[in-house]
């Protein structure tokens, strides 16, 4: 029997080592083949046909009921509810950005704590021919809000404020 070879019972640190490495590397080479192999779902948000929701709402609306008459090329609706006493549309930009739509019979400081809580007056804008209060919150959000005659429109965005602008000039009642 030689002296300089491990016992069957007692492994030599070395004979540990190379087997604590091979196992590793046949872990790390199966992960790596699994990445290979492994499709990664996008988060796609599904897109809505708005303009039904807009043809069933308006004849009930008692209100003005705003939406656009088409999306610019990319835009996607994602969202829209008609009840009673609001409306809401939700889309998202061609570079991902939201803008959500509110109408509202309420008054402003109801939809400004509702929609665009802890925001801070910016000003005003004419957009359209019609003045509109600016708002930016914390995180970058710009909202404008607007009150007619007890039905208040809100738009909250995470976009500029040209794409916004140009958003609510397409909006029409019609």
């Amino acid at each position: 029997m030689s002296s300089t070879g491990s016992s069957r019972g007692n492994p030599a640190i070395g004979d540990i080592i190379r087997s604590v490495v091979v196992i590793g590397a046949v872990i790390v080479g199966l992960y790596g083949i699994g990445q290979l192999f492994t499709a990664k779902p996008e988060a796609t948000v599904k897109p809505i046909d708005y303009a039904s929701v807009v043809a069933q709402a308006r004849p009930a609306a008692t209100f003005p009921l705003l939406a656009p008459a088409d999306l610019p090329k990319g835009w996607r609706a994602t969202s829209a509810r008609f009840q009673e006493n609001g409306w809401h549309l939700g889309v998202l930009t061609d570079s991902d950005d939201y803008v959500g739509l509110e109408q509202l019979k309420s008054t402003p400081a109801r939809a400004i704590d509702r929609f665009a809580a802890d925001s801070k007056s910016a000003g005003t804008a004419d957009v359209a021919g019609q003045t509109w209060d600016v708002r930016t919150g914390p995180d970058g959000r710009l909202t404008y809000v607007r009150d007619e005659d007890g039905l208040t429109t809100l738009l909250n965005t995470s976009a500029s404020r040209r794409v916004l602008e140009g958003y609510i000039a397409s909006l029409s009642t019609s």
